[in-house]
């Protein structure tokens, strides 16, 4: 069997618009041999969704639907360690973002539809041409735990996904394009791998510490090419029950789970790392969002440090304690 990767990303096909694209300067990457490459350095990096189709039982190409605005404005990206994790985002074009005081379950309802991520370790069987996502986290809470198997092929700058068949034989086939690395400063070459949360901490001016609610689990992932991506998750997220689920399971799953990727730069001087979030679970309009955090570097540790808010009149900061996954 030829080697074919999977990612989960429903049974729905895709077009994908690559018209939203990055502003940082692609480097050439080095060419690996082939003889000393392992399965896991040839996933290494991050994967921009440039394609989806649908083949049919008799593996016939089944013609696309017209564009609309939705599948022309939709953007992912596909992101593997050399050592062993992933994650993936997926969002929708011409989001709607929330009415005032929103969102209500039916506008949660539709952020959750148009939006995917999830991520966890993935192990590859060279021999049999597959790769197994194991899904620590999810947006859809009813994924967390599930192995996705997939077939996978890899040429060049190009890797096709192709998930199980459907009963009717339809298959979906995704191809996504290694996003070139860019030129990195050494200080924000620092922050380039896979993190994982290990503490939410808050604190006041002076010093004394608040209650703060802990996440379940959750990655963080900056790339060679200059991108990010974060996945967070709450404690106790439930499964829903029903299908489809009740609006008190909508509603839920959506506050349980964080969700934002873009690109990322650093100012070594200020010690602050901004995030330019280009999409994330919650729908939002307009050009990218800056998102600066303070940050500090202890061993294998990252601590990053949102920017503090007044509660009850004296400014409160949050620390997230991420540590490294990355060999």
């Amino acid at each position: 069997m030829r080697g074919i990767v999977v990612v989960f990303v429903g049974s729905v096909a895709l077009v994908v618009s690559t018209a939203c694209q990055s502003t940082v300067v692609p480097v050439p990457a080095p060419v690996a041999d082939a003889s000393t490459e392992s399965i896991h350095d040839r996933f290494a990096g991050n994967w921009r969704l440039v394609r989806t189709e649908r083949f049919d039982a008799n593996d016939e190409l089944i013609p696309p639907s017209a564009p609309t605005p939705a599948s022309e404005g939709r953007l992912g990206y596909l992101m593997y360690d050399p050592a062993g994790y992933m994650g993936v985002v997926i969002m929708q074009g011409d989001r709607q973002p929330y009415a005032e005081g929103g969102p209500s379950a039916d506008e949660a309802r539709a952020a959750l539809r148009t939006y995917t991520s999830y991520f966890g370790p993935y192990t590859v069987d060279e021999a049999e041409g597959i790769i197994i996502h194991h899904v620590r986290g999810s947006r859809n809470p009813n994924s967390r735990g599930r192995d996705n198997v997939r077939e996978y092929e890899l040429q060049d700058n190009l890797l096709m996904l192709k998930p199980p068949r459907a009963a009717s034989g339809v298959q979906s086939r995704l191809t996504w394009e290694r996003v070139p690395e860019t030129e990195l400063s050494a200080e924000a070459r620092k922050f380039v791998g896979f993190w994982r949360i290990r503490s939410v901490e808050r604190r006041t001016a002076a010093g004394d510490s608040l209650p703060a609610t802990q996440y379940a689990d959750g990655y963080i992932t900056y790339t060679a090419s200059g991108h990010m991506a974060v996945h967070l998750m709450r404690p106790d997220r439930p499964r829903s029950e029903r299908s489809p689920p009740t609006d008190d399971e909508v509603m839920t799953a959506l506050r349980g789970y964080t969700s934002y990727f873009g690109l990322f730069s650093v100012d070594e001087e200020a010690q602050v790392v901004t995030h330019e979030r280009m999409g994330s679970t919650t729908p939002t309009a307009g050009r990218p969002t800056p998102f600066p955090r303070n940050y500090e570097f202890r061993d294998d540790t990252l601590i990053l440090s949102p920017p503090g808010r007044m509660v009850d009149g004296q400014e409160v900061r949050g620390y997230l304690t991420w540590e490294r996954l990355s060999r």
